[in-house]
């Protein structure tokens, strides 16, 4: 005992912490003089909101009205024991964390179990030991606000990305600016986005562009998480700027290239590709930076685009060259993210280019090709466990065989 009559707690050379110092303790019993010893090694110890409750239905009524922080437990009670009150405790959502620590006058191998069966946290004996009850105070409250502080911040965490999920999702394209484009192109989009985590990489966007032509692009930064996040955020507010090169695939890839190769991170880059389309002459004009092979099908067959070219953000002498094809009327481009044919299926093997493609054309042949991802998607999730190794976009431009939206 320290010369201002304070005790130490054992194993501790500094006061309490706040936290632990200012935490409520309920203290039952029903014997008044045990309750008045246990409160004052407590408060000798520097505890400050102390409690008391004279057997099992006062606690319970206390507990109810104000759930402390720790509550020491007389096991041997009349009426409501302390057996019932733990029962109760752990049988209550809002109790069920609480720690409990159970003195008892019987130390029978027999009642140390029943103890803990029915809940306990801990288990002190009496006559009580004050050093190691407050030991063991210490300790369990400590273990309390870790785990509270972890939870709370957890739950931030989860707010917080779930307002950084809804900030990437923003950025696909809206009701209104797809509707335009449908219209504009004389076609149907059928879109599918979704992250492997949280926060993905993967994006892709439609606009309408002057003259009668409409520009479509998918890309998918490297990584995963909140850094790719972070990056795609990057790339969207970045092409907003080059709003005057929407019309030219390849000075607008080369103009965010090297706007991104000064902040993206070395090893970091993303794979793109973008396409303009005259809806008058059916003039496709496109630039790829590396992304996963599109292509154009239809009655007439199934034709690749090149979409090889340096991935954007690796270096800014990066150049990207306009090709050119014609999409018809009554054919569909598709675009994908590479988890489409990179994923293990349950034989251990992959789909690859020709199995995308080949099933592709199978399911143009059984059914409405507006339908055509949706359908393939069904397919391939049901082949798929719960969470892909990779974000997974997959977007087609279905266009009117005829005058007017199919």
């Amino acid at each position: 005992m320290n010369s201002d009559d304070t005790m130490t707690v054992p194993g501790r050379s500094d006061a309490l912490p706040d936290g632990v110092k200012d935490a409520h303790i309920l203290i039952v019993d029903d014997m008044a003089l045990m309750r008045k010893m246990i409160g004052m090694s407590l408060e000798r110890s520097g505890f400050e909101n102390l409690t008391y409750a004279e057997d099992g239905d006062d606690a319970l009524n206390k507990i109810s009205e104000n759930i402390p922080d720790l509550v020491i437990l007389d096991i041997n009670m009349p009426n409501v024991s302390g057996y019932d009150v733990c029962k109760k405790l752990r049988a209550d959502p809002k109790t069920a964390s609480l720690p409990i620590l159970v003195q008892s006058a019987s130390e029978t191998p027999e009642e140390r179990v029943e103890v803990f069966a029915v809940g306990a946290t801990d288990f002190v004996s009496k006559p009580i030991n004050q050093p190691e009850l407050l030991a063991r105070v210490c300790m369990h409250l400590e273990n309390r606000f870790l785990i509270r502080n972890l939870s709370d911040f957890q739950t931030r965490m989860q707010d917080e990305l779930k307002m950084a999920r809804e900030m990437q999702h923003s950025l696909l394209p809206g009701d209104g600016v797809v509707k335009t484009v449908e219209v504009r192109s004389q076609s149907v989009i059928e879109a599918f986005y979704k992250a492997s985590f949280e926060l993905g990489g993967d994006l892709w966007g439609t606009w309408p562009i002057a003259d009668e032509k409409v520009g479509v692009f998918v890309l998918d930064v490297s990584g995963h998480g909140v850094g790719a996040a972070l990056n795609t955020f990057s790339l969207h507010a970045t092409m907003a700027r080059f709003e005057d090169k929407k019309h030219d695939p390849a000075a607008f890839l080369s103009a965010v290239n090297q706007t991104m190769a000064n902040t993206m991170k070395t090893g970091k880059f993303a794979t793109m590709f973008y396409a303009v389309l005259d809806c008058q002459t059916h003039d496709l004009v496109y630039a790829g930076a590396g992304a996963p092979q599109p292509f154009i099908f239809g009655a007439n067959g199934l034709r690749k685009l090149d979409s090889s070219g340096l991935p954007v953000g690796i270096v800014r002498s990066a150049t990207y060259e306009n090709l050119e094809d014609r999409f018809e009327p009554g054919e569909s481009l598709f675009c994908y993210s590479d988890v489409l044919i990179e994923a293990d299926r349950p034989d251990g093997s992959m789909l690859g280019e020709e199995g995308l493609e080949q099933k592709m054309i199978e399911l143009l042949d059984t059914g409405d090709r507006n339908s055509i991802v949706k359908r393939f998607l069904d397919e391939f999730y049901e082949t798929q466990k719960e969470h892909l190794p990779d974000d997974l976009t997959a977007i087609a431009l279905h266009r009117a065989a005829e005058a007017g939206l199919p």
